[in-house]
């Protein structure tokens, strides 16, 4: 059936956790040339990206945990 394996299912966090990282690091660099007005909607947009790239990571730390029959 479509069940995944917590590994498979922890990679797959793992993944949307790095392309969050990526997006992170394109808004820190758009936000060195950016107007004032612009930087504190940049900060936001950062500090919730940083939110769910943390919750990402947990969970997939989570399964990884489970696959290796830890938690």
């Amino acid at each position: 059936g479509m069940l995944m394996n917590y590994f498979e299912w922890s990679q797959e966090y793992y993944d949307t956790a790095e392309k969050i990282a990526d997006i992170i690091e394109r808004l820190k660099l758009r936000r060195k040339s950016a107007v004032l007005s612009e930087k504190k909607e940049l900060d936001l947009r950062i500090t919730n990206y940083k939110v769910i790239y943390n919750e990402c990571m947990q969970i997939a730390n989570h399964l990884l945990q489970r696959h290796k029959g830890v938690a």
